[in-house]
């Protein structure tokens, strides 16, 4: 009786399924275009510019002592203390780099990941002692790379 039962329930559903008329992709109206209809009273805003933590602070040192200085760079090596994925953490990190550390410390964003980095060396011999400075400070996975740096005004 069940089987009965579901058989004409099964069978009253597929009808109704497949009765209704079948339409091809080619035939649907894909012209209509949403930007034509000019409903936008205000045009759309501009993104905000959002620079990494310490071009932010040049920046604003800059403009408030209204120096233009030009930044020198060279290929060079830093040293990289910390990488992670947490915006938070990297921001926490950097901070405290930044009170541990004479050299100057760098934030940067290469997705997914947020790096921090001291330091601006010609040499690599001086990259070397930063990194064994920075490996007894406690950064243990610390490592050199090889990079663009900015060189200072009194350096060839």
């Amino acid at each position: 009786m069940q089987w009965l039962r579901f058989s004409l329930i099964s069978f009253a559903w597929l009808s109704l399924a497949f009765s209704g008329e079948i339409v091809s992709n080619d035939s649907l109206d894909e012209s209509f275009d949403p930007t034509s209809l000019g409903d936008w009273k205000v045009l759309p805003q501009t993104r905000e510019v959002i620079r990494p933590i310490d071009e932010e602070l040049e920046y604003r040192v800059t403009n408030a002592t209204s120096q233009q200085t030009e930044a020198k760079t060279a290929i060079g090596y830093r040293v990289q203390i910390f990488s992670t994925s947490d915006y938070l953490q990297a921001i926490r990190v950097d901070s405290l780099a930044r009170i541990r550390w004479k050299e100057k410390v760098y934030l940067r964003f290469d997705s997914p990941y947020y790096k921090i980095r001291i330091g601006d060396a010609l040499q690599r011999d001086a990259a070397d002692r930063l990194q064994q400075a920075a490996v007894k400070a406690g950064y243990r996975t610390a490592w050199v790379i090889r990079t663009e740096i900015q060189r200072r005004n009194d350096e060839q």
